[in-house]
């Protein structure tokens, strides 16, 4: 499967590189698969932070923003309120979001989504099982975010803190490519 890698070094810009690329901020690097080079998705599903149970299957029809994060991980803390902007903005489009809380209490994880205003879930996965099923795509770091398309598919990964502005475009741009 091609795609193309940017680790950024230097300012974050907010647009698509002509050769597959991604902007990504500062200690990020992101990658983008064309329409045709797309895996499908993993099961993803489990308990909330909430005792709700959520399956990404029934999000399957709409771009899905699913960020791995830790209550412990300072990048994580930083990215917060980057990523509660993208999906307010994001909302009326269509776009959900999803996290995946990863080795932490659920005290901690709770108390982060309270203090950041996190509008959307997040699966409460102590021991990490519920992102096996990401194989290749497994995160490599916290946070790490993946852009699912319309149709289940890996579109994007970002491995790192991500911004507004370096992400919104790539949202909308998924979003855009229709069903």
């Amino acid at each position: 499967m091609a795609a193309g890698t940017l680790t950024a070094c230097g300012a974050t810009q907010n647009k698509q590189g002509g050769d597959g690329t991604l902007s990504a901020a500062k200690g990020s690097s992101s990658q983008y698969f064309e329409p045709g080079e797309r895996t499908l998705a993993p099961a993803l599903k489990g308990t909330t932070l909430d005792g709700e149970h959520i399956d990404i299957a029934d999000l399957r029809g709409h771009v899905v923003v699913i960020n791995v994060w830790g209550s412990w991980c300072a990048p994580c803390r930083k990215e917060a309120p980057e990523l509660v902007r993208l999906a307010e903005k994001t909302e009326p489009l269509g776009v959900r979001f999803l996290g995946v809380n990863i080795r932490d209490n659920k005290s901690s994880a709770k108390a982060f989504e309270e203090d950041y205003g996190v509008p959307y879930p997040s699966i409460y996965d102590t021991n990490s099982r519920t992102l096996l099923g990401f194989k290749q795509f497994a995160p490599r770091a916290v946070p790490t975010t993946y852009v699912l398309d319309k149709a289940g598919t890996v579109a994007a990964i970002a491995i790192g803190p991500l911004t507004y502005r370096g992400f919104l475009p790539i949202i909308e741009g998924i979003e855009a490519e229709g069903p």
